[in-house]
C-alpha cells in the first residue's frame, strides 16, 4: 500500500514535538521550533492541534530574554489527557501499575493468586487494575504486559515462555475479546530498558539487567531460585534481535540441555535469596558472562534492578574480589554502573512507559508493520469517545 508522504509528514512532525515536550517536561515553542529545525508556523498549528485535543496544556509564562520581549509560554503533557495500564505478569505474583499520559505514577499494587493458568492470571490483574481506575478521571491508551520468555510485540504474541511452560499464545487476542483496548506485549527484560530509557536517561547506549528471587522455588523443585534477564539499548531504542530472543541471557556456564540460565548447581541457585555464599557464585558467573558481551558492544552505562542487587556496596565488593575483569572493563571503557534496585514495579512501569514511547516515537517510514503503532488521530479520536 502506498503511502501517504503528506500524512506520514504531519505524524512525525507531530510526534517529534509531542516526544520533545514529554521528554523535557517543559518548554516553550521557540525553544520547539529552534532544537528541532522546524519553521515556528509548523510548531504553532501542530501545538494548537495538540493543545485542542487536550494532548498538550499551556503553562506558566517562562522568564524573557536578555533582549526583552514577550515572555513564552511553557508547554507540557497533560496528565489527564490518558493513562496506561502497565502489568508485570510472573508464575507466583504480578505487578500493576496505572501512568498517566506524561508518566506520572497513578496507582500500583502486587498481587499473588498461587499456581494458576497465565490467561487466569492476567484476567485477574485486569480486574484489579480497572478497580483501581474507577477512581482514576483519565481514559485508556492502553494495556501493556511485561511476560518472562521470548515474545512478539509486533503481533502481541508469546512465542516461548518456559516460566509459564507456555509456546505460540496471543496475549493481544485474549484481551481485547473483553477489552477493547489497545494491547502491548514485551519481554521484562525489555520493559526496565524501556523504563531506563527515561528515567536513567539511556537515550544512547546501555545494557539493562533485571533481575529477581524466585519466591515459589523453596517449595517447587522444579523451579530455580533466581534469574535474569537483559535489555539492550542502542541508540536510545530497545534491540530485540532477529529472533526477537535478544537479552535471553545464558551465562558462559551454562551447558546445552540446561533448563536453568547458568551452570551453577541447582542446589546453590535455590539458596541465592538466604544464603549470601551462594549469591555471591551467582553475581560471580552472571558478571563474569557480562565481560564479553560489554567489551563488544561499547556501552555508556549498565543499570542492574532488582532485590539481588539490593545491597549496592556489598556487589561491589563482591565483583572486586571475584570479578575484577568486570571492574577492570568499567574503568577501561569508562562505562557507570548504575544501581536501581529498590523499585519492585520496574517492569510494570516499564511496560507502561513502553507505550508511552510507542506514542510518542516518530514513525518509521520503512516498518514493516505499523499495525502495532499508536497513532495520533486514532487514539485522541478513541479517548474522546471514552470520556463521552
Amino acid at each position: 500500500m502506498p503511502v501517504d508522504n503528506n500524512l506520514f509528514q504531519k505524524n512525525a512532525n507531530t510526534s517529534l514535538i509531542a516526544k520533545l515536550i514529554w521528554q523535557r517536561k517543559s518548554i516553550s515553542r521557540a525553544d520547539i521550533a529552534r532544537e528541532l529545525g522546524l519553521y515556528r508556523s509548523t510548531v504553532t498549528n501542530i501545538t494548537s492541534y495538540l493543545i485542542q485535543s487536550g494532548v498538550v496544556r499551556e503553562g506558566n509564562r517562562l522568564s524573557s530574554t536578555q533582549q526583552g520581549g514577550r515572555k513564552a509560554v511553557e508547554l507540557t503533557i497533560n496528565p489527564d489527557f490518558g493513562c496506561v495500564l502497565g502489568f508485570d505478569i510472573q508464575p507466583s505474583h504480578c505487578r500493576m501499575v496505572i501512568l498517566a499520559a506524561d508518566g506520572t505514577e497513578l496507582w500500583r499494587e502486587k498481587a499473588s493468586f498461587g499456581v494458576l493458568p497465565l490467561t487466569d492470571i492476567i484476567t485477574k490483574a485486569i480486574g484489579i487494575a480497572m478497580d483501581a481506575h474507577n477512581s482514576i478521571n483519565s481514559p485508556i491508551i492502553a494495556m501493556s504486559f511485561s511476560i518472562p520468555g521470548i515474545v512478539d510485540d509486533s503481533y502481541g504474541k508469546i512465542i516461548n515462555s518456559f516460566p509459564f511452560g507456555i509456546m505460540d499464545f496471543d496475549v493481544r487476542e485474549f484481551v481485547n475479546k473483553t477489552y477493547d483496548y489497545p494491547v502491548f506485549i514485551e519481554n521484562d527484560a525489555n520493559t526496565a530498558a524501556w523504563l531506563d530509557i527515561l528515567k536513567n536517561h539511556a537515550w544512547g547506549n546501555a545494557v539493562s539487567m533485571i533481575s529477581d528471587f524466585h519466591e515459589e522455588a523453596k517449595s517447587d523443585p522444579e523451579i530455580i531460585g533466581i534469574g535474569a534477564g537483559i535489555g539492550l539499548i542502542f541508540s536510545g531504542k530497545v534491540y530485540r534481535g532477529s529472533h526477537n530472543a535478544a537479552g535471553e541471557f545464558k551465562s558462559i556456564t551454562w551447558k546445552n540441555g540446561l533448563k536453568n540460565q547458568s551452570g551453577l548447581d541447582v542446589e546453590v541457585l535455590k539458596k541465592t535469596e538466604d544464603d549470601r555464599e551462594c549469591l555471591a557464585a551467582w553475581i560471580e558467573d552472571t558478571f563474569m558472562s557480562l565481560v564479553p558481551i560489554l567489551s563488544v558492544v561499547d556501552v555508556e552505562k549498565i543499570i542492574l534492578h532488582g532485590k539481588p542487587f539490593e545491597d549496592k556496596e556489598w556487589v561491589m565488593k563482591v565483583l572486586e574480589e571475584r570479578v575484577s575483569s568486570f571492574l577492570g572493563l568499567l574503568k577501561e571503557y569508562r562505562f557507570d554502573i548504575v544501581f536501581d534496585s529498590q523499585d519492585e514495579c520496574v517492569s510494570a512501569s516499564g511496560a507502561a512507559m513502553m507505550c508511552l514511547h510507542n506514542l510518542f516515537s516518530v514513525p518509521e517510514l520503512a516498518s514493516s508493520d505499523q499495525s502495532w503503532r499508536l497513532t495520533w488521530d486514532k487514539t485522541i479520536e478513541t479517548l474522546q469517545n471514552q470520556m463521552k
